[in-house]
């Protein structure tokens, strides 16, 4: 133990692929010593059970310890971890073992056990925000709202709440959507690299 890093190796069994709420997708590695789940994500980086990483946590940690009361500073996630216990150790993990998506988000969702609604179209639950609001996937990957409205609907909708639509099937909510944008999560878009 070095400067409280432990820098020994270690193996263990992994618990199955779960989405976490930072929008990464993990497969649980250990518990550390405050009994919270370790997860490892799809880039082999090791998370917090909200699946966020130990420098955003510890950026986090440092902007509340200097933040005064009239500036204070909000976490925009639901991660509430007070330390980075057990993020910082190095796990012998093969990348075969790294939690994978391999198929569509939608299918994903599915092979995971998300709920399913149907509104005009299908969609499955991916994960509830910090600010309490609800993503869910359609087959062809446009998130919504639980009503069934994307983004650019509910922009309309905030705009105006008198706008008429074609279909009787928009429901008009109140629903915001804001999708985490972290690195390695499955709402990222990924960077196409030119060869």
């Amino acid at each position: 133990m070095f400067g409280g890093i432990c820098t020994t190796m270690k193996t263990s069994s992994l618990g199955p692929t779960e989405l976490l709420l930072s929008g990464r997708l993990g497969r649980q590695v250990t518990v550390n010593r405050s009994d919270n789940a370790v997860f490892i994500d799809s880039e082999g980086q090791l998370c917090c059970k909200h699946g966020e990483r130990a420098p955003t946590i510890q950026a986090w940690l440092n902007a509340e310890r200097v933040a005064s009361e009239d500036n204070g500073f909000t976490r925009p996630s639901s991660c509430d971890c007070q330390n980075v216990d057990g993020l910082l150790t190095s796990y012998n993990i093969e990348e075969t073992e790294w939690p994978k998506m391999g198929c569509s988000l939608y299918k994903c969702l599915g092979a995971l056990g998300a709920s399913e609604i149907k509104h005009a179209r299908p969609q499955r639950f991916a994960i509830a925000t910090h600010e309490s609001s609800e993503i869910w996937v359609q087959p062809s990957g446009t998130l919504v709202c639980k009503h069934g409205n994307s983004k650019k609907m509910l922009n309309k909708l905030l705009a105006n709440r008198d706008t008429k639509f074609r279909s009787s099937r928009v429901t008009k909510c109140y629903c915001s959507l804001r999708v985490p944008r972290r690195v390695g999560s499955v709402f990222a878009q990924k960077q196409t690299i030119i060869k």
